[in-house]
């Protein structure tokens, strides 16, 4: 499969570069946290298995970043989305949870970068807006 002229004269963005290698690590981690030595001592097959599939989803969506596919752009922004709320609950429920307002910041520069209309021209999403 060939790509058509516009998604071969596109220009990443490198701050996209930067999410996808990072979004890769996320998924190789999460991939590494069900083998020996890392995985805890009884993890249930069925935790084995959403890591996996999570582990596996964050390396397609880290490639689908990388090659500027709009449905990664969607996909990254959505996950970011539910970081935010997970995270803003969880500062609400205890505001001294410090790993929750890491979070918080970080899908909120995650979101503020993708929204800006360059990174979306870059990967044809909402283009227009």
């Amino acid at each position: 499969m060939g790509f058509g002229m516009d998604q071969a004269t596109k220009i990443r963005p490198s701050g996209v570069v930067v999410i996808a290698v990072l979004m890769g690590w996320g998924g190789l981690l999460t991939l590494a946290s069900v083998f020996p030595p890392l995985a805890p001592m009884e993890i249930p097959r069925w935790m084995i298995g959403i890591n996996i599939a999570l582990g596996i989803a964050m390396l397609v969506i880290a490639w689908g970043l990388y090659t500027l596919r709009t449905w990664a752009y969607i996909a990254t922004v959505g996950i970011q989305a539910i970081n935010a709320l997970f995270a803003f609950i969880t500062v609400i429920a205890e505001p001294r949870a410090w790993p929750a307002w890491i979070a918080l910041l970080i899908a909120g520069l995650v979101i503020a970068y993708l929204v800006q209309r360059r990174v979306r021209n870059a990967f044809g999403a909402w283009s227009e807006v």
